[in-house]
């Protein structure tokens, strides 16, 4: 009985831990510094993204003098292809940002252009082939490996197991001994190379560690909601996205409220929020979708909610704001914004923004530890036994 349990002394397990540990970081890691790196630069792609194109994003007047109603009109004109999404002005784009999409191959990730139009006179800004834009190119790197036609999303999502089990088992593996809890957390002076980086590993590791679980757990809910929804059910109600349709709409010919009119039924309805996004009906679901957050949220926080309004009459029908879901629903909802850090507003953004460069201070410093071991292990040694000489 003593034997079995020997087997799995702790000291086994932790270098069980340190085994898996060690071949996860090098088999995978590349794949993971890309999606921090990515990851990192995402946190502000639409900054970066007004900062590349100014002529797209910079409105002549601060006014806002035309109506959504105008800007379907204009864009529709400038583009005929169907309407997706109209992204309403905000602080990091003060333009009406209009997103179309075009035919493509099918499977495909959605081609998506988009109309900049300037709020204030209703000038089309500018035209483009917004999936092949720069910044969303990044964008779409991160979130499918630019592999969406073969699985790109859910491999993505593996990743997200991947770097979940490199935190894990890094944890077990470093917990430190009573009394030297600083030592493992922090860099020396004055030691080997080889030892600076254990310490750089280690601390790099610990103090990105909360924040690189937190990523890893909403990436993995954001890619796989089927398999996060009842795990989250056990503590709340977590219910399937809607995707709302009129059963019996009014007769063929009736015609539709006017865009502006949605807008205002809208924010009359949600007064104390900011409508973010718009999405017209379509044929899976026939009634509008507006988006909303809090006035204060911060510009990334795209969303915290939304409702579908008949399109006919403008009655709500369905409501999916805050106040109005359980737990379960709005940790779902807000699982994209814990992952881009902007639940926390700016100060969660850096954080997210930082912790996006750990996975590349660890991958090369474990390498570099991983290397060095492996070269002094291969390194011939000469035994000097008592009484002998060498000749």
């Amino acid at each position: 009985m003593r034997s079995v349990f020997k087997d799995y002394s702790p000291a086994r397990v932790r270098r069980g831990f340190l085994w898996a540990h060690r071949w996860l970081g090098l088999v995978c890691g590349i794949v993971v510094v890309l999606m921090g790196l990515t990851g990192s630069f995402n946190v502000f792609y639409r900054e970066i993204d007004a900062a590349l194109n100014p002529a797209l994003f910079i409105p002549a007047d601060a006014e806002q003098s035309i109506n959504l109603t105008e800007v379907v009109r204009i864009a529709a004109a400038a583009d005929p292809a169907p309407i997706f999404a109209i992204v309403a002005p905000d602080k990091v784009w003060p333009v009406w940002v209009v997103m179309h999409t075009h035919e493509g191959p099918k499977d495909s990730f959605k081609n998506l252009w988009t109309t900049m139009i300037d709020p204030s006179n209703g000038k089309v800004l500018g035209q483009r082939d917004y999936t092949n834009a720069p910044a969303f190119m990044i964008y779409r790197l991160h979130y499918t490996l630019l592999l969406y036609e073969w699985g790109g999303k859910q491999l993505v999502g593996v990743v997200g197991f991947v770097l979940l089990g490199l935190a894990l088992s890094g944890l077990y593996s470093w917990w430190p001994k009573q009394g030297r809890f600083w030592r493992s957390v922090s860099i020396r002076r004055g030691v080997s190379p080889l030892r600076f980086f254990v310490d750089l590993h280690n601390t790099a590791g610990f103090w990105a560690l909360i924040v690189l679980l937190a990523i890893s757990i909403t990436g993995i809910g954001i890619v796989f909601p089927g398999m996060v929804r009842p795990v989250v059910g056990l503590l709340s109600k977590a219910t399937p996205d809607p995707s709302p349709r009129i059963e019996t709409p009014p007769p063929k010919g009736t015609p539709q409220l006017p865009p502006d009119e949605i807008m205002r039924i809208a924010q009359a309805t949600k007064p104390t929020l900011s409508i973010t996004v718009l999405n017209p009906p379509t044929e899976t679901s026939n009634a509008w979708r507006v988006r909303f957050r809090p006035d204060d949220a911060d510009p990334a926080l795209r969303s915290r909610g939304a409702i579908w309004l008949d399109p006919w009459s403008g009655a709500v029908v369905q409501d999916r704001t805050s106040e109005t879901m359980s737990a379960g629903d709005r940790y779902m909802t807000e699982q994209l914004w814990i992952h881009n850090g902007s639940t926390l507003a700016l100060f969660g953004r850096l954080l997210v923004l930082t912790a996006g460069f750990a996975p590349l201070a660890l991958f090369i410093s474990g390498g570099i530890m991983w290397f060095k071991k492996r070269s002094t292990k291969s390194r011939p040694t000469k035994v000097l036994r008592a009484g002998s000489s060498t000749t």
